[in-house]
């Protein structure tokens, strides 16, 4: 079905000024025309504008910011839509290549070739299917390989400063939303493995959470003082290490008698169990409830 602007106008409560501005001046949509040049709307661009006007509303965020996130949520629908259905037991089966690839390179200790062929799996893939189904089993392998000692401490320094540098561009795409929490993200002293902590936070940045993203081996001495002046409500803190709990439950302790109100998020390999205290919130590694634990965490008031 097709509507004219007056139609849309009435049927979204919407000036009709409002939607030519979003057309022309954001490209929030594209009507198509009558053979006379007149506007009219398919049933896409009215639901594309009813949900641009709920983010808005209900959302906090600017036209601008809606926009982005719209044409980011239809870049990543189309490429799931293109993507070939695996018949591999291993769902990201298909992938295998671009990981070998990538592999080979940090072999060769080819920081160039690294790079080009993450322009290039950019590129053809969206970046959800890159993170998730190429980068995140590359370092599991390169990971699995260092620790046996088949692959030198300096080539997976290189990848993962590589890795690193690509997921900080990342996280700059996204606005932050001035109603949302806000997040300092760190791994605890010594720790070094980050990869869960990246993927956490682009995850927030995607959900407009203003994150602030320290990362690795982070000192404890002066970090509640720039908690508190930086207003942060969440601390999320990843470890890999079950040994470090103890190490994390001290950040924790020091951090609460200057910041009572913080409210914590840990996970990364060395948690086993998903639960919830009055103020904090373990994530096991195998639960990947994101946004509910968000927003539990977020709204759930210290007791």
């Amino acid at each position: 079905m097709m509507y004219n602007i007056k139609a849309v106008s009435k049927l979204l409560d919407m000036p009709t000024v409002t939607i030519r501005s979003w057309e022309t001046r954001y490209q929030a949509i594209t009507p198509e025309r009558t053979e006379s040049g007149h506007r009219v709307y398919t049933e896409e661009n009215l639901n594309d504008l009813k949900w641009l006007k709920k983010q808005i509303n209900e959302n906090g965020l600017n036209i601008s910011q809606a926009v982005n996130l719209l044409k980011a949520k239809k870049a990543e629908e189309t490429t799931l839509e293109l993507l070939p259905d695996s018949t591999d037991d291993n769902p990201d089966g298909r992938f295998k290549q671009q990981i070998n690839e990538l592999y080979t390179a940090v072999l060769e200790l080819e920081a160039d070739k690294c790079n080009r062929l993450l322009d290039l799996y950019f590129s053809q893939f969206n970046y959800h299917t890159v993170f998730y189904s190429i980068i995140v089993p590359l370092m599991y392998k390169v990971g699995e390989e260092w620790e046996k000692g088949d692959l030198h401490v300096v080539k997976e320094h290189m990848i993962s400063n590589i890795i690193m540098q690509r997921s900080i561009r990342f996280f700059s795409i996204f606005e932050s939303s001035p109603n949302l929490p806000r997040v300092m993200a760190i791994c605890p002293r010594g720790e070094q493995h980050q990869l869960g902590l990246i993927l956490f936070t682009l995850f927030l940045r995607e959900k407009h959470y203003p994150v602030y993203y320290i990362g690795a081996d982070t000192p404890l001495e002066g970090l509640a003082d720039l908690i508190k002046e930086k207003d942060i409500s969440i601390l999320a803190i990843s470890t890999s290490r079950q040994a470090d709990l103890h190490l994390v439950e001290s950040y924790i302790d020091t951090i609460r008698k200057m910041n009572p109100s913080l409210k914590y998020l840990v996970g990364g390999l060395g948690i086993k169990e998903t639960k919830m205290t009055d103020y904090r919130f373990d994530i096991a590694p195998n639960d990947q409830n994101w946004e509910q634990i968000m927003d539990l965490i977020a709204h759930s008031p210290i007791s």
